[in-house]
């Protein structure tokens, strides 16, 4: 029963979700609080520690997968797109995104061993899991609303 009543305010969470514009990152990321701490049904010490270093791990996360990436692009794109670009000045944004992959990796591996001292491992592979499954939900939800806003 219980996991029917928060499957059904998560969906009804992202449904709000669509056809509200603002502040739509908190409400996405209120959401997947509340996912996560189902998921990996956290006692309230291990939240207490578990959230700071999580939330840390989304800026540093978010600052590289969003912020760096738009960056890229707009310096693309101010040469005039990528039909514009010499070889070298292609192959330069590919090293730049290979090397901010290899950040995010490194902020990944960083998550999990500050973890190891709040979480156990089957946990931290439980985190691992309800991750993807938000991802997968959130994507869902939103080609669902894609579709009726058509």
């Amino acid at each position: 029963m219980k996991n029917i009543i928060t499957t059904l305010i998560l969906i009804l969470g992202f449904w709000g979700i669509s056809n509200a514009q603002e502040n739509h990152r908190e409400r996405i990321k209120a959401y997947k609080t509340a996912y996560i701490t189902q998921e990996l049904d956290l006692s309230s010490k291990e939240a207490e520690k578990f959230w700071p270093v999580y939330n840390d791990y989304e800026k540093n996360l978010f600052g590289l997968r969003v912020l760096k990436v738009r960056e890229e692009r707009n310096k693309i794109n101010s040469q005039g797109g990528f039909e514009n670009l010499s070889d070298k000045e292609a192959k330069e944004a590919l090293n730049n995104l290979i090397q901010n992959d290899k950040e995010i990796i490194k902020i990944k591996e960083k998550l999990y061993k500050d973890l190891y001292d709040v979480l156990s491992p089957v946990k931290i592979l439980k985190l691992h899991k309800a991750e993807m499954d938000f991802n997968k939900k959130l994507l869902s939800q939103y080609k669902n609303n894609r579709g009726q806003n058509r």
